[in-house]
């Protein structure tokens, strides 16, 4: 009997044995409900059932576990860290044509026989350590690694205007700037054009700017809007956050500046607004 063969028969079983519990209750209540009989008898019908339903919902819970527990048949690695690891590093050095090695936050779970384990981690190239990301690999959806090593290839030029933009800005007291983008399985090299890469990857900038502090709100609102104005002129999506201090929000907000339609900036009202619902929930 094939892997799929048996996963179908154990589906069939928790059907069936579903199927027998919603039986007995109800035929218990039938018994309860139409019948004239007398309180001993009740409670031994009653007592009965319950153990009888006790029983078949142990035995499908049971069933539902091995089934999540099941390994999935022909993947490309198998579920154990061992095998994962060496498939997701054979497929990053096939992707950048480099070597690279794992450097933490392991984990690899199964999801059943259906949708089978993913395996994830962080990982390096062996000649440049310091250049961490994260990938992943799955034995059914996801068998092409996905990562977000292609920062690497841009993060220089696409973060220099925006740290030029803090430093200067007179009220910007420092900033702290990151090039993100989600993981993907497309491969991307360091001579692909970079406008084309940030306006199609998903890549953005994440920029943390520390302001002036010991201002009204007022005054920040004033700010808030001048700095974002200067930052719809960036060649690049931005998640903008403003603090006064480490940790002391005063204003986030994800910026679309390279959607077909400019952005339009807020009025002093709404950056008000915004102020105050950054401070509740950071």
């Amino acid at each position: 009997m094939t892997g799929e063969q048996t996963t179908m028969k154990k589906t069939l079983t928790i059907f069936t044995r579903s199927i027998i519990c919603l039986f007995l209750l109800l035929f218990v209540s039938l018994l309860l409900s139409g019948c004239s009989m007398d309180e001993e008898l009740t409670e031994k019908v009653a007592e009965k059932a319950n153990d009888a339903l006790e029983t078949a919902g142990g035995i499908v819970k049971n069933t539902i576990d091995e089934l999540h527990n099941a390994e999935y048949q022909g993947g490309p690695f198998e579920n154990n860290l061992e095998s994962a690891r060496a498939y997701l590093l054979t497929q990053l050095q096939d992707k950048y044509g480099i070597e690279f090695m794992i450097v933490g936050d392991e984990n690899l779970e199964n999801y059943g026989a259906f949708a089978g384990a993913t395996y994830g981690c962080k990982v390096a190239p062996v000649e440049a350590p310091e250049q961490v990301t994260k990938a992943f690999v799955s034995q059914t959806m996801y068998q092409d690694v996905r990562d977000s090593y292609a920062v690497y290839f841009f993060k220089e030029a696409a973060e220099a205007p925006a740290l030029q933009l803090c430093a200067e800005t007179e009220y910007v007291q420092s900033c702290e700037i990151s090039l993100r983008m989600p993981q993907t399985a497309k491969t991307w090299n360091p001579a692909d054009n970079i406008d084309i890469f940030l306006q199609t990857s998903g890549a953005y900038l994440d920029m943390r700017v520390y302001f002036d502090a010991g201002k009204s709100d007022e005054e920040y609102a004033n700010l808030i809007l001048d700095f974002l104005e200067k930052t719809y002129g960036l060649n690049a999506n931005v998640t903008l956050s403003i603090l006064e201090a480490e940790n002391d929000y005063i204003f986030w907000e994800k910026l679309n500046v390279l959607a077909e339609t400019p952005p339009q900036l807020p009025t002093k009202e709404e950056i008000l607004e915004d102020m105050e619902i950054a401070r509740m929930m950071m």
